[in-house]
């Protein structure tokens, strides 16, 4: 069965020939490979030109103004293969990545399609510190219920033409939509252990916040993930009441509930650690914390701009 390859990029000149050998060299040859500009400005787009001299099976589109959602689509409209598999720039694929996402959809043939975790891979103690907080351990993953980022997943055409595609409407966001459309539609995905990818963790605070306040905009322009993110917002209005609170018996529990919601990503410090021989265990340590609330306040308020936004709609 054939399968066709498609990413979106802007502005990721620095990744964008390593994207390019990645998907050349995956010891499944893909049979076509899309990959969009949405208006790059730092040279990714010539830079992919380059790093894709000579191969037929490669053909890059140029869609300036594009969101993510609408990149993707235009690369997936581009091909024809009935497999199509989705990845992003700055990911750590194996040479193996697209024959595991292929050979656990035909081992499935009832799947929608098929996917890997998106780890992270830190290379410094503010990375290492970061990733704890931002992403779990494939240990810790569900597989029933993770929901397939676009990083490293495979679809069946046939589910994508079903539900319409990725939703333009939507800046950020726009995989989980996907997700729970084929979710909803009665659709479902199989993990594949050799198509987990390494991500490097956002460098700086302002990045991180970036990332994560444009998440969760998106959850609150789709209407997604309400209830996690009102129980977020009901812990922290529950801490700031005992922090207030005139009892010292106050200060005790909200310690104890600090501690229990701080505690899964403090227990994955150590691995994030071990994963960089340059990061610093007890540093890493003591920016755990603190970078945990700079996301949630990310999400809080990014959650409230996306909700704002949809009810103008």
């Amino acid at each position: 069965m054939k399968v066709a390859v498609c990413a979106t990029v802007r502005n990721e000149a620095a990744d964008a020939a390593p994207l390019v050998a990645s998907l050349r060299d995956q010891s499944l040859a893909a049979d076509e490979i899309v990959i969009a500009d949405g208006g790059s400005t730092d040279g990714t787009f010539e830079a992919l030109r380059a790093a894709a001299a000579g191969d037929s099976r490669v053909r890059l589109l140029r869609a300036p103004g594009t969101n993510i959602a609408a990149g993707r689509n235009r690369a997936i409209a581009a091909t024809e293969a009935p497999l199509v598999a989705v990845t992003d720039a700055g990911l750590r694929r194996s040479p193996h990545w697209l024959a595991s996402l292929v050979a656990t959809v035909q081992g499935e043939p009832l799947a929608a399609g098929s996917y890997g975790y998106i780890l992270a891979a830190p290379e410094t103690t503010f990375e290492a510190a970061l990733g704890a907080v931002a992403l779990p351990l494939a240990a810790q993953i569900d597989p029933a219920r993770y929901p397939p980022s676009s990083g490293s997943a495979l679809f069946r055409r046939s589910w994508l033409q079903r539900v319409g595609g990725y939703p333009e409407w939507l800046a950020h966001g726009e995989d989980l939509w996907l997700d729970r459309e084929i979710w909803h539609a009665g659709g479902w995905f199989r993990h594949a252990p050799g198509a987990d990818v390494g991500i490097r963790p956002r460098s700086t605070v302002s990045a991180f916040f970036r990332q994560y306040f444009l998440y969760a905009a998106g959850d609150g322009h789709a209407g997604m993930l309400r209830p996690r993110h009102a129980l977020r917002f009901g812990a922290y209005a529950l801490g700031l009441a005992l922090l207030l609170a005139p009892a010292p018996a106050s200060r005790i529990l909200l310690a104890l509930l600090a501690g229990a919601y701080l505690g899964g990503c403090m227990r994955r410090v150590p691995a994030m650690v071990r994963h960089s021989d340059a990061a610093n265990p007890l540093t890493a340590t003591a920016f755990a914390p603190l970078l945990r609330m700079v996301g949630d306040l990310a999400k809080m308020t990014g959650f409230v701009a996306g909700l704002s936004r949809r009810l103008r709609r």
